[in-house]
């Protein structure tokens, strides 16, 4: 089976929708610039996108054609054919030995692999800033208290009162 284009597809379905890259973006909750980026080729929308899109396309051969790149990301994403379980149970010792048997794509797999590495790198970015924020809020609330000290310091030190706004400065 060729490699289908999937640039040429969303746009023809997204024409056949008759809506602008702005509005596929807002249905798909995606960037303007992403589409875009679909549109030319630079990148490709990942499995859940191009489902999304297949439910809003009217049946057509545009839809057969959605059809058709939604068994290609799915070969590329989980090459596991189906009627051929693992050999392990899933979970269990060995069953990313089963999935490397001879036969099956490692593209899939290696796949799944940079996909994990990088959610893992962006998790680890997350969670730096998370605590650093959380660190520079501690700080905050710390300013805080000590203002809040000094401030009830000075309000007893002038005896309690505060003068009145209005008051003339002494000459």
């Amino acid at each position: 089976m060729t490699a289908l284009n999937p640039a040429k597809i969303i746009r023809r379905v997204r024409q056949r929708l008759d809506l602008s890259q702005e509005g596929l973006s807002r249905l798909l909750n995606a960037t303007k610039g992403a589409v875009q980026h679909w549109e030319r080729g630079r990148n490709n929308p990942d499995l859940a996108r191009v489902l999304a899109l297949r439910q809003l396309c009217p049946p057509s051969a545009e839809r057969k054609e959605l059809d058709s790149l939604i068994r290609q990301v799915q070969a590329q994403v989980a090459p596991l054919t189906p009627g051929q379980p693992p050999a392990a149970k899933p979970g269990g010792k060995g069953a990313w030995a089963a999935l490397l048997v001879p036969g099956y794509p490692k593209e899939g797999l290696e796949l799944l692999r940079r996909e994990n590495l990088r959610f893992r790198r962006q998790v680890t970015r997350l969670e730096t800033t998370l605590q650093r924020r959380t660190e520079e809020l501690h700080i905050l609330q710390d300013l805080v208290r000590e203002l809040e000290r000094e401030k009830a310091l000075l309000r007893v030190g002038a005896g309690g009162k505060e003068p009145p706004p209005s008051a003339p400065a002494p000459a």
